[in-house]
């Protein structure tokens, strides 16, 4: 394949995403439709729409749910569990740089990092989590909070960065 075609193709690729976060699809065929692209998502999760979905690495469980205007980068993998609710308008970021010189702070190589929600969280609205982050069964991040660092399971995450704030209930 010669750049001009791996071009159109990534082109398309890109359209087909951009028009799967759209109103226009229904949650259920947005659902089959990453499947068909490569996620392996369950039949029973749902995607609502206004999403930014730039790849397929996308896995998520049994009965988990994301809320409208999510966005996920694409560059690594995003697992998301069983019975796992996410808030309004969450970033998912799995790309990032690393500081540099003073003379250009931001690396010009990416790095990269997945990132994992265990079975059972509740990402509040608004959440940002960055690469590598695993969060553990059982938290919720409450909304607003950046997640720069793993948690510890069944914790109540607050802030920027993140903190665990109290113990849930196993």
């Amino acid at each position: 394949m010669d750049v001009r075609e791996n071009f159109i193709i990534r082109h398309l690729r890109r359209i087909a995403f951009s028009w799967l976060g759209s109103e226009a699809v229904p949650a259920f065929l947005r659902t089959r439709a990453l499947n068909a692209l490569g996620a392996r998502m369950h039949p029973s999760a749902c995607i609502w729409s206004g999403c930014v979905i730039r790849s397929p690495l996308l896995v998520m469980g049994r009965e988990s749910f994301i809320n409208v205007g999510f966005f996920f980068d694409g560059a690594r993998c995003l697992t998301v569990g069983e019975n796992v609710r996410i808030g309004q308008f969450v970033s998912v970021i799995t790309a990032t740089h690393e500081i540099g010189p003073s003379s250009q702070r931001c690396t010009v190589e990416a790095v990269y990092k997945e990132v994992v929600i265990e079975d059972g969280c509740w990402i509040g609205a608004r959440v940002t989590i960055l690469p590598g982050v695993t969060i553990r069964r059982g938290c919720v991040i409450a909304v607003g909070a950046v997640v720069l660092s793993s948690t510890e399971p069944d914790g109540l995450y607050v802030g920027m960065p993140a903190r665990r704030v109290r113990d849930l209930p196993v």
